[in-house]
């Protein structure tokens, strides 16, 4: 998810440079810019075939119980003349490879019903136990029932959003066909499945149910809004077993917050006849069925299916080296005079972003991705093979003549650098939120860089704010801005933590790449790509690769990760 603007990120930093001067540290405020050669990018419809001390972060703890080992699939690293690293690393546009391993397998019957609000069906749920230890109860994650309370998301003073308790039932375990009933936390998207036979380890079952969840009436990831319909975290879905037990962090609206297993999804859609969809995944029909439209969805090797319908989507679609783009916006309600050019830029923005990350972090290994400009109340937030943007006449001004649409563009790029982290790198983003958050964001410096706008970037440098200097650490340390390593709920107040994990998370590690050198630090991200795609992460594993490619003598390196993050 997208939350901190660039205006927000150079008010922090006023501030915080005045707050030094006032303390009696001077700060060179004159920016240095570096010269960067602008990339060829795509047109808007075309196709492209671009192709010292002892470190704070002990690399070899992990409490993961995912291998670190490359079992992914992933094509093992070939030397690229990587100079200064201890280690080849992938190549640009390296190829990330789908997993062979057994997947958990969600079949889904569904209707959304756009009057009642309601979207609901049947599930099949084939799966295994991940872990060593004997599984006596499943928890299940059933977000929508916290849209019953304001506070509940974050909103506490939201007016009535017409939420309601998911209505779950017929829970059925496949191996004695007995039904469950559940229970729920005082948190009410904890659900616990009890069972009356445990579940040993490696061993399958399949759990069926029939559910109902109300869409709330407000424009947020889930929600509606002039009949645009974001169905996202909609219905039960399997929390991750951990070596500390089920995990079942708390929800919040800043960011980031849900923790998957990569499964398949078979889906079946019935919507309104007039409705688009766009989901995860891959449309594979659209049939009619008198005043209905049946969708079958195909999702493979993603942590969690969403869609998003309206009866007056207006669609636009294009390519970039072998996958199809779909954008959308509500031509009922568009946001400004000049929505089709805008939505012609967010195509371009699209495929540059897949060209400049493919480049940088290995390519995008999924045959589709769909980019809706929406109602919700951020700036935009990611999800399998799709983001939704905001739509508002601030996002979608055509703004400066030299880059024309950057602000929306930039939150695309965002968006979609959270396909590789948290999408093909997992991670616990309820205790490590940095490690999708910072790396998402680092991926607009990324977009920057390619598309030759400096003026983006002078704000993250060393010149301006060298985050490997004390007086500045303890600067951040004074407004609880860092550590930047700490779940949500251990910073002071939701400002500290969008600074943390957004802003001064992408400091870092722009600054690790000035530091190391752009082709380096990003040979070592494509590397840590191969060795986590497609698994659980963990900030260990990041580190272990950076010491791994980089060593652990680098004084400059180990300043800035000593102060910036905490043992």
């Amino acid at each position: 998810m997208k939350k901190l603007t660039k205006t927000t990120a150079i008010l922090l930093i006023s501030a915080m440079l005045l707050g030094m001067a006032a303390c009696g540290k001077e700060t060179e405020t004159t920016k240095k810019k570096k010269k960067k050669t602008k990339k060829t990018t795509t047109e808007a419809t075309e196709t492209t075939d671009e192709p010292t001390d002892v470190p704070t972060v002990d690399p070899t703890t992990d409490t993961s119980a995912d291998p670190t080992d490359d079992t992914s699939g992933t094509p093992a690293p070939t030397s690229n003349g990587n100079g200064g690293l201890l280690i080849d690393v992938p190549e640009e546009y390296c190829e990330i490879a789908f997993p062979t391993d057994e997947r958990f397998f969600y079949t889904m019957d569904l209707t959304l019903d756009a009057e009642a609000r309601t979207i609901g069906g049947h599930v099949d749920f084939e799966f295994f136990n991940t872990s060593d230890e004997e599984w006596d109860q499943l928890c299940l994650r059933d977000y929508p029932s916290l849209f019953i309370d304001g506070k509940n998301i974050g909103k506490p003073n939201a007016s009535d959003m017409g939420g309601a308790l998911t209505e779950i039932k017929n829970i059925t375990d496949s191996r004695d066909g007995s039904t469950i009933e559940y229970t729920r936390d005082d948190d009410v998207s904890v659900v616990w499945i009890p069972l009356s036979t445990k579940l040993a380890p490696g061993e399958k079952m399949t759990l069926s149910y029939d559910f109902v969840s109300t869409i709330p009436t407000i424009a947020d990831r889930y929600g509606v809004k002039d009949e645009v319909f974001n169905v996202a975290n909609f219905y039960p879905i399997l929390a991750v077993y951990t070596e500390e037990g089920w995990s079942h962090e708390a929800y919040y609206n800043v960011g980031e917050c849900f923790f998957s297993e990569l499964s398949d999804y078979d889906v079946t859609l019935s919507v309104p006849e007039n409705y688009t969809v766009l989901s995860t995944g891959v449309t594979l029909s659209e049939d009619a069925d008198g005043e209905r439209k049946i969708c079958k969805l195909d999702g493979q090797c993603v942590r969690d299916f969403v869609f998003c319908a309206s009866p007056n989507f207006k669609l636009i679609e294009g390519e970039y080296d072998g996958v199809h783009i779909n954008v959308v916006y509500d031509e009922a309600h568009p946001a400004t005079s000049k929505m089709d050019e805008c939505e012609e830029a967010c195509l371009k923005a699209a495929q540059d972003s897949l060209a400049c990350l493919g480049a940088a972090l290995g390519k995008y290994p999924y045959p589709e991705i769909d980019v809706v400009l929406a109602p919700i109340d951020a700036g935009g937030m990611e999800y399998p093979n799709l983001v939704i943007i905001t739509v508002d006449s601030l996002y979608c001004a055509k703004g400066d003549p030299n880059f024309p649409y950057s602000m929306i563009s930039g939150v695309i790029a965002h968006e979609i650098g959270h396909q590789w982290f948290m999408g093909i790198v997992g991670s616990n983003s309820g205790l490590e939120p940095w490690l999708d958050e910072s790396f998402a964001s680092y991926t607009e410096i990324i977009y920057a860089e390619y598309m030759g706008n400096d003026d983006e970037i002078v704000y993250y440098s060393r010149d301006l704010l060298d985050l490997a200097d004390k007086n500045i650490v303890q600067a951040l340390l004074s407004v609880d801005e860092v550590p930047i390593n700490r779940p949500h709920y251990a910073f002071s107040n939701d400002d500290a933590y969008v600074t943390a994990a957004y802003f001064i998370g992408k400091m870092a590690l722009y600054q690790m790449e000035e530091i190391l050198g752009t082709k380096e630090f990003q040979g070592i991200l494509r590397e840590y790509v191969r060795r986590n795609a497609f698994t659980n992460s963990t900030e260990a594993r990041f580190f272990e690769t950076v010491y791994d490619c980089a060593g652990t003598d680098n004084e400059d390196l180990n300043n800035l990760i000593s102060g910036v993050f905490q043992k």
